[in-house]
């Protein structure tokens, strides 16, 4: 064990500790349930499954479960088909232009609107002006966020509420919530309508959206408000428009600089395509496994969310005898455990191959932690999977991309609550012209 995986400092009375080794990562991940964000998304995003205290997460876990089930998968691919239609369409413009474009903005709006209408039910268009304001309102919701880790003096919510009318953006506080309180009221009273009506069905086959099962969930659960439903929602979305671009993002930045990896992901995807050009939902989920090992490197290497928090509630002891004392404020580094040598062979390079069958079953499984470990794992892991391959199945059945960038390091990392580019997603789009077969791509 190296002196500089476990780092040991005292912030006032609180002992805090930074850890980067998979196997004390994931024996705190297991047993600590207490995340901590210092408040720091409690204006913005309100209070829900990210953010709980072990006693309310139980009860938001109890209530989200169901929206990720086999079945509400099936339902959001149809959405995430439907975006990713509108992703190659919006692409053709720039696309044979010999000019390189940074995908992320294009990736975020395919994101945002894909995953509202999958959380909400509705798109975003759909809420005229309010609409409009809460896709400007989250995004800076993430931002603001950001800005609180990085100076720590505005955790503060007084000095916080200062900084945001001074600059003129509390009004982006309201923004963010007036929209999906519109949409609750509506769908609330939607089943309320429904619960009259002897002839509607009564399960939650008609759900095809997270907000459905919700709503069902607090007429059978009344101590779960709208406030408490308006909350659950914005953690999603909060979490999910930071982290699926930038995996996307990163993910293309690779396949256009690996053009043999590219390809065989392209040929796997050639392969499942249906004659029209779609893909049938139990393809994607099951039978892309190079596209879903390309994926899970892209983790590895670019972790969106590198490291977590957590308030330890009670000893833990580590494998080699060393005892994390209760209420220890502990921050695990999860983006230096993914490059641990020991663990993945050239953890510097690109290599889908590490996440192979053999090379999985090789490692222990404490080592996977890019969607965390133990009870608190992310929850909607299989539903970010299946929104990325998606994406990435149609922009590779239409495009071959390719960039000027011939390296990437960790040089051109830069670190704030996300893991980011300092040079952007640079991306060439090139149609391909026949689809007939694999050979003439």
């Amino acid at each position: 064990m190296q002196r500089n995986d476990r780092l040991v400092f005292w912030l006032g009375p609180i002992p805090c500790l930074f850890l980067k080794k998979h196997d004390d990562i994931a024996t705190v991940l297991n047993q600590s349930l207490d995340r901590d964000f210092l408040g720091a998304t409690d204006e913005w995003l309100g209070k829900g499954i990210l953010t709980a205290r072990h006693e309310e997460w139980t009860k938001s876990r109890k209530m989200l479960t169901p929206a990720f089930s086999s079945n509400m998968l099936t339902k959001y691919a149809k959405v995430f088909e439907k975006y990713s239609f509108h992703l190659v369409e919006k692409l053709k413009p720039v696309a044979d232009t010999g000019k390189e474009i940074d995908v992320w903005d294009w990736l975020m709006k395919a994101n945002l609107d894909a995953i509202t209408e999958s959380s909400f039910g509705v798109s975003i268009q759909t809420g005229g002006k309010i609409g409009e304001a809460f896709c400007l309102a989250i995004h800076d919701a993430i931002k603001f966020i950001v800005k609180r880790f990085q100076y720590p003096w505005l955790i503060s919510r007084h000095l916080n509420m200062i900084y945001l009318h001074m600059i003129g953006k509390t009004n982006s506080i309201h923004d963010v919530k007036q929209y999906p309180t519109m949409v609750l009221k509506q769908n609330i009273k939607n089943f309320q309508d429904l619960q009259r009506d002897d002839n509607a069905p009564s399960n939650d086959d008609t759900s095809h959206a997270i907000i459905d099962l919700l709503v069902r969930f607090s007429f059978k659960e009344p101590s779960v408000t709208e406030i408490r439903m308006r909350d659950e929602l914005l953690q999603i979305m909060g979490a999910a428009i930071e982290t699926s671009p930038l995996n996307m993002s990163f993910l293309m930045l690779m396949l256009a600089m690996h053009q043999d990896i590219q390809q065989k992901a392209y040929e796997e995807v050639f392969k499942i395509k249906t004659d029209d050009g779609t893909f049938k939902p139990h393809d994607i989920i099951i039978n892309m496994p190079y596209v879903e090992q390309c994926i899970k490197e892209t983790l590895r290497m670019f972790t969106p969310v590198f490291h977590t928090n957590r308030r330890v509630h009670k000893d833990i002891l580590l494998k080699d005898n060393m005892i994390i004392p209760a209420n220890t404020y502990v921050t695990t580094f999860i983006h230096f455990s993914n490059y641990d040598p020991d663990l993945y062979k050239n953890p510097e390079k690109f290599d889908p191959e590490h996440f192979s069958e053999k090379a999985v079953e090789a490692r222990p499984k404490t080592s996977q932690l890019s969607f965390g470990y133990g009870p608190r794992s992310c929850l909607g892991s299989k539903y970010a999977m299946l929104l990325i391959k998606t994406q990435v199945a149609h922009i590779l059945l239409n495009y071959r991309i390719s960039t000027d960038v011939e390296e990437f390091t960790k040089t051109h990392l830069k670190m704030d609550i996300s893991i980011r580019s300092k040079i952007g997603y640079p991306i060439r789009f090139t149609s391909r012209r026949d689809r007939s077969s694999i050979m003439n791509s």
